[in-house]
């Protein structure tokens, strides 16, 4: 057992699947110690690659399994991706390999989707408008099908190389209660084997924007936040690559095993089963 280091920090960044919760259930200790933070006055902040819904709709699956975070508190991969090209290109007209919760966090911030429709495999692959598109976006998509893929393709190939190629995040799996899917990097693996190109940025973890965005929001100086997190590969590589505490959580997509030899870079600080190893009093 280790001496609970918990008490140090002021700020505590959470990911969401698999740490928090599986699909639609919380995880053992989540609604304690979320109380528990609350109540010695922490600042809590949900970061998550996922980028099938919108912050609100978050706000909603977090209340219903009783979970209470703020809208402005939750930073997602989609809503980065839309921040992020607003601040670059604003009214922009961007295609979508994703689903709802990415086109609307990019039409909340006045940015054209020009697939907003639902897309099948009944349409004609060329009955549609390849000029004047600026950016092939990419997310998980549990609706992927060959149209979407073609168009996504064909805009990619273009000569002129004009139309740039964004993800928002690159996690090859996602965890439900069955077993793990296909998650938003398997979506870029798909496009740049199609394409030829690889994608020109990832805005999601383990990238850093997500980590110094949370920082600023809570006013928090790195050394006085702690990320907890269930992928090696992004939630740890990313907080140790910031210099904040990176804390491995074994209830998602690493298990023990994962953890014979990582490299310096991909070590946790801490390693906890679930988050009830947390829940001694923090003050």
């Amino acid at each position: 057992m280790f001496e609970n280091p918990f008490h140090l920090f002021d700020t505590f960044l959470f990911d969401g699947d698999g740490v928090l919760y599986k699909e639609n259930s919380p995880l053992p200790g989540a609604i304690e110690l979320l109380s528990q933070l609350e109540k010695s006055g922490k600042k809590i902040l949900l970061l998550t690659n996922n980028s099938t819904k919108v912050r609100t709709d978050y706000v909603q699956k977090l209340s219903d399994m009783g979970i209470a975070i703020k809208k402005e508190d939750i930073l997602t991969s989609s809503y980065l991706t839309a921040k992020h090209i607003s601040e670059k290109k604003p009214n922009s007209r961007i295609y979508v390999i994703g689903e709802e919760g990415l086109k609307k966090e990019l039409q909340n911030l006045n940015l054209e989707v020009v697939n907003p429709k639902i897309e099948t495999n009944n349409e004609e692959i060329f009955d549609f408008d390849f000029e004047g598109i600026d950016y092939v976006v990419t997310g998980m998509d549990r609706k992927l099908n060959y149209v979407k893929m073609a168009r996504a393709m064909n805009l990619l190939r273009k000569k002129d190389k004009t139309v740039e190629f964004i993800a928002t995040n690159a996690d090859i799996s996602f965890p439900t209660n069955n077993g793990l899917i296909p998650g938003g990097g398997a979506m870029i693996t798909v496009l740049e084997e199609l394409s030829g190109r690889k994608v020109s940025k990832i805005i999601g973890k383990p990238q850093e924007k997500m980590y110094l965005t949370a920082l600023e929001i809570s006013n928090t100086p790195k050394e006085k936040a702690i990320m907890f997190g269930d992928r090696l590969h992004t939630d740890i590589y990313g907080a140790n690559q910031i210099g904040i505490t990176s804390c491995l959580v074994l209830s998602g997509v690493t298990s023990q095993e994962d953890l014979e030899e990582p490299s310096d870079d991909l070590s946790p600080d801490i390693i906890i089963n679930d988050l009830l190893d947390v829940l001694k009093p923090i003050t």
